[in-house]
């Protein structure tokens, strides 16, 4: 891959995000709004914008880990990876004990 064609990939990731970091504070503001009024779809759209905002960083993360293993760095590729791990474990559980 080209660093032309990194670049492009790069805008269109953080395109993405700011996409994403927005409807995730939509969908926290509803619920917010939702658990103040005590609807019962205020846990659920809580939950959506905290999986949501817990997405973003998880893409960035994904974005780096592909690109330590198109480089062949191991220590990168290893750390960003147990990053990765901590991460889905945390929402794992968060999910599961929020059912």
């Amino acid at each position: 891959m080209t660093d032309r064609e990194l670049n492009t990939l790069e805008h269109a990731i953080g395109r993405l995000l700011r996409i994403g970091v927005g409807v995730s504070g939509c969908a926290l503001a509803a619920g917010l709004i939702l658990w103040f009024a005590d609807a019962t779809a205020a846990n659920t759209m809580l939950r959506i914008g905290l999986l949501l905002l817990i997405a973003v960083p998880v893409t960035r993360i994904l974005a780096s880990f592909g690109d330590a293993l198109r480089r062949r760095d191991r220590l990168l590729s290893w750390a960003t990876g147990v990053v990765l791990l901590i991460m889905l474990t945390t929402v794992l559980y968060l999910l599961s004990i929020s059912a």
